[in-house]
């Protein structure tokens, strides 16, 4: 599972022309990036001198390739041998071990080939059907890294209960995927900005493009976040910006309703985007632990540069 949460900007304003229009979105969305290779999420003691540790990836098996668990799960059935030999990468540097054949199953549990969470989508670009999200960087809090990763999947996702922030301990979204195995996008990128690529959903589409704002442009005072806490109705909430710099601006959550339900900020409310004064102004990328009605957020042309 992943968190969100932060984070220049061009000299001149790149902002207010009809070319950088976007649509703002909001809705909740499940990303599936398929890892570079089968990759183990836990240490794992082999025997009393050697350890498989997290973050290792599987190269092959009694030297043949492993791409997936499937392949995994496949060359470990026709082993014959007492003991096999697997490879990893470890650190950019392979080592092969030697492991007893009977504990290849034992093993699975602690290995992946894919890594999932929730979020928020940002926005969609009506002209190229380009679209950003979250933010910020997905990272494998198992592996405790950003997963190389071959490519991934958004879905539309529905929010099914809301468990609420207090100060000291984030709340989260908890989420169903709408529509099972219906692709929403697919994933090119994921970097310290969101994770983009392009989006096939024509639903999520819906809704007018609005000109966007450079950091110098938005201004402290009232603004719009717009997200989704129930099922996947995207709903605007009142919130104040309080202090702008360069890369990053920050708010506090004033929407009664709001806090009522949620406590303030959730996790999964990453990329969730900040309207003022009908124009597009950031994306949320954090909050405030200790007070989760105050957060942080991306300004939105930032965010669209996708890297620093």
């Amino acid at each position: 599972m992943f968190l969100g949460f932060l984070l220049l900007l061009p000299a001149h304003s790149l902002a207010e022309k009809n070319d950088n229009a976007l649509i703002p979105l909001g809705q909740s969305i499940g990303v599936q990036l398929k890892l570079e290779k089968p990759t183990f999420v836990h240490d794992v003691l082999i025997n009393d001198k050697w350890w498989f540790k997290s973050g290792d990836q599987v190269i092959s098996l009694n030297e043949k390739t492993i791409g997936s668990i499937a392949d995994w799960k496949k060359l470990s059935k026709n082993v014959n041998e007492e003991q096999v030999s697997i490879e990893i990468l470890r650190e950019n540097k392979r080592k092969s071990v030697l492991v007893s054949t009977d504990k290849l199953e034992s093993m699975l549990p602690f290995i992946r080939d894919h890594t999932e969470g929730i979020g928020t989508i940002t926005y969609v670009d009506p002209k190229t059907k380009e679209y950003g999200a979250l933010g910020h960087q997905i990272v494998d809090q198992q592996i405790s890294q950003p997963p190389p990763f071959l490519g991934g999947t958004i879905f539309l996702s529905e929010i099914a209960r809301i468990h609420k922030s207090t100060p000291g301990n984030p709340g989260y979204k908890i989420a169903k995927q709408a529509a099972v195995h219906v692709q929403a996008g697919n994933v090119k990128q994921n970097t310290v900005y969101g994770v983009f690529g392009e989006l096939l959903e024509s639903d999520m589409q819906q809704g007018d493009a609005i000109p966007t704002l450079t950091a110098r442009n938005i201004k402290k005072g009232s603004a719009e976040l717009f997200t989704a806490i129930d099922g996947n109705d995207v709903q605007a909430y009142d919130i104040e910006i309080i202090k702008v710099e360069e890369t990053t601006f920050q708010f506090i959550v004033t929407d009664q309703e709001l806090i009522k339900k949620t406590g303030g900020i959730l996790q999964g409310m990453s990329g969730s985007p900040i309207i003022q004064n009908g124009k597009f102004a950031g994306a949320i990328t954090h909050m405030v632990v200790d007070n989760p009605v105050k957060g942080a957020a991306i300004p939105i042309q930032e965010m669209m540069k996708k890297h620093p």
